[in-house]
């Protein structure tokens, strides 16, 4: 477990480290099969984009409206946040609303997996990804379905469920699936890194592909704000609307009795941060900004399927640090239904929100209009 960890420090130093920093011809060289690498990746992104913009590879329609929710860049912006505040609102507007995920992580193999079909769950965190799972527990009335083919899975709901709307999570490089609205998601913090393509940076594609865009939301943003990447965004695509958002903690919730407490409950206390996330270093601040004394700060490997043995272990050490609480992320938590822990330290999660302030109403309007005028 802890190799991965230091892979992942290894690659978040690369990344996203001031490029101008580093020195040395041992480091150049050690990056140099990386750098080769992402050469060849780049180069087949960008064949297959245009096997697609040719004609050659079909995009499909789904035929209902498609919106799109995803990044340039590996690792996590908030997608999952911002598609649940996206069906919130057009549920609230009347819609029957679709969510189809790939199911990154998950174990079915299945064509079509519905981890819910708006009544109740049907698959169980491990079969269905750590997202998709944690969405359709959050989003009880709404059908939740997985599937590497998106074409595939939308057919099978369009005749299942007939939504108004399918939302697309982690969608932005599926592009073999035709949508009304990309929405492409920036770290306001770690903007897009060294530039550079995986594994060399953290791009999954050249910049170009922010061409695609309909709508940027940026977040993660910091109260100091980011004038560089922003003005970056709208040099790069002048015009295109730009949001920015945040996370917004709304409450403790229990592991076990899923009672909540209120956030206060962190200020001054010496907690334990644990998480499975891709940028595990905002959990853990978040968790500071609240007041929280972070004793420990326990980071396994993003995806990390937790087993009784590590929490006996984070459980062990918490306790040789007269750790008061353990704080996990909500996206962990779902990860540990089955588990038979026993602790005398009370183990939450921290729920959150995704807040864009006065912006929200004019995201949601922005998304229907360009919806409403789409391609499909």
């Amino acid at each position: 477990m802890w190799y991965k960890i230091d892979l992942e420090k290894f690659f978040h130093y690369i990344a996203y480290g001031a490029p101008g920093k580093m020195t040395g011809v041992f480091l150049h060289i050690l990056l140099l099969p990386l750098y080769l690498i992402s050469l060849l990746y780049c180069a087949l992104v960008k064949l297959r984009i245009l096997l697609y913009s040719c004609g050659i590879f079909e995009t499909r329609s789904a035929g209902r409206k498609v919106i799109s929710v995803g990044n340039l860049t590996v690792g996590g912006t908030g997608k999952t946040p911002a598609v649940e505040l996206i069906v919130r609102k057009l549920l609230a507007r009347g819609f029957k609303v679709v969510v189809v995920s790939r199911g990154y992580g998950g174990k079915s193999r299945a064509e079509v997996g519905v981890v819910s079909n708006g009544q109740k769950l049907l698959m169980s965190p491990a079969e269905a990804g750590d997202e998709p799972y944690m969405l359709a527990r959050k989003l009880r009335d709404v059908p939740v379905l997985v599937g590497s083919n998106r074409f595939k899975v939308c057919s099978y709901a369009l005749t299942e469920f007939d939504p108004d709307y399918f939302i697309l999570d982690d969608g932005y490089q599926h592009i073999q699936l035709k949508r009304d609205v990309n929405i492409l998601l920036v770290d306001g913090e770690l903007g897009f890194g060294n530039r550079f393509i995986f594994p060399r940076g953290p791009l999954r594609e050249p910049l170009s592909g922010m061409n695609r865009a309909d709508i940027v939301l940026v977040n993660k943003f910091p109260k100091k704000g980011n004038a560089e990447l922003v003005l970056r965004i709208e040099k790069a695509r002048p015009g295109l609307p730009v949001f920015k958002s945040s996370y917004r903690p709304e409450a403790l919730v229990s592991l076990n009795s899923r009672e909540e407490a209120g956030i206060d409950k962190l200020d001054g206390a010496r907690v334990c941060a644990l998480s499975a996330i891709a940028d595990p270093s905002s959990f853990s601040s978040l968790l500071i900004s609240l007041g929280a004394v972070v004793q420990m700060d326990r980071i396994f490997a993003d995806h990390h399927r937790f087993t009784v043995d590590d929490m006996e272990k984070v459980l062990k050490e918490a306790d040789q640090q007269d750790v008061s609480m353990i704080i996990m992320t909500e996206k962990d938590a779902v990860k540990m239904e089955g588990l038979d822990i026993v602790s005398r330290i009370p183990i939450f999660y921290l729920a959150i929100t995704l807040d864009m302030g006065l912006q929200e109403d004019s995201f949601i309007e922005t998304i229907k209009a360009r919806a409403e005028a789409g391609i499909n």
